[in-house]
């Protein structure tokens, strides 16, 4: 059962992607150990602040043999296993986010108050989380969860989503 989303506009792929090459694939899989050290000293001195909600620490650099496989042979319902556990942990962030910036402000502690349009929690998906469902599949997920995604985002590398009904305090 499926829950009800608005429509991509016409015109948009809303499809599974493309798989990634097996050759591209399998050279991630086996040099993932070597290039791994400078990732993490990289991740330590950049700034993580834009990074995806949905992802955690050190998981993104890191390819596991689970997800070997499931990129390589993975079928509708384990992309949807895959893409229902990135949404859970990007969409329960960003409402403790949103929860704790209401909880800041609007507390009178400070003169600042968040209100009208900063109340709707807002968090972002990456291609890797989707690509076996593509967006129509990550919209349905999505909307079982009461969120949307921006259908103008349907092409590019990360979709944004936002909660259909702002934080109530």
């Amino acid at each position: 059962m499926s829950a009800w989303h608005p429509p991509a506009p016409p015109g948009t792929d809303t499809g599974p992607l493309p798989g990634r090459g097996a050759v591209g694939l399998w050279l991630q899989f086996c040099l993932q150990w070597f290039w791994l050290p400078f990732r993490v000293v990289w991740h330590l001195f950049d700034n993580p602040s834009g990074d995806c909600v949905a992802e955690g620490e050190y998981r993104k650099f890191v390819l596991t043999p689970s997800r070997y496989r499931l990129e390589r042979s993975g079928t509708r319902a384990e992309w949807e296993a895959w893409a229902d556990r990135a949404l859970a942990h990007g969409t329960a962030a960003a409402a403790r986010g949103v929860a704790s910036s209401v909880e800041h402000y609007n507390s009178g502690r400070t003169r600042y108050r968040i209100e009208g349009d900063a109340l709707v929690p807002r968090t972002t998906i990456r291609r890797r989380y989707y690509r076996g469902i593509g967006a129509e599949g990550l919209a349905v997920l999505a909307a079982r969860r009461g969120w949307q995604i921006v259908w103008e985002d349907a092409q590019k590398p990360e979709i944004r989503l936002f909660q259909q009904q702002p934080y109530r305090q």
